[in-house]
């Protein structure tokens, strides 16, 4: 089984963030229609990068898990359904379960060490994006 590396996880959890600021801008400021947009443009980027994460990833469950109910909170959303307390809590399981991915599927190296966020020059998803 093929599981996507937390190196990928690491983009849609700062959509995701941005998303959550965006929300508690909103809160601050009633007015904002610029936040709002801002808020929608990164729920809808963080689905699009999690169906390009499950596209390459077919046996990955718990991306499809994430996928699945970060979708079901998009079309909780359309429809108006959701409380902004619940709609932020249902956001905040989001962030947490993209967090855990991105610290749990972190790559070691043989020395034992894990590699940093930030080093992704030998990862084998920027080997195939060169």
């Amino acid at each position: 089984m093929v599981e996507a590396s937390g190196y990928l996880f690491q983009d849609v959890e700062s959509l995701l963030k941005r998303a959550r600021e965006a929300m508690a801008e909103a809160k601050i400021k009633i007015q904002a229609t610029g936040v709002h947009d801002i808020y929608r443009g990164s729920l809808n980027s963080s689905m699009q990068k999690l169906d390009e994460i499950c596209s390459r990833y077919r046996d990955d469950a718990e991306a499809f898990i994430v996928r699945r109910k970060l979708g079901e909170f998009l079309e909780k959303l359309d429809s108006g359904e959701l409380a902004p307390e619940v709609e932020e809590q249902h956001l905040d399981r989001i962030i947490d379960e993209v967090h855990h991915l991105v610290e749990w599927r972190r790559l070691s190296t043989a020395a034992g060490r894990d590699l940093s966020l930030k080093s992704r020059r030998r990862t084998r998803e920027d080997v195939q994006k060169r």
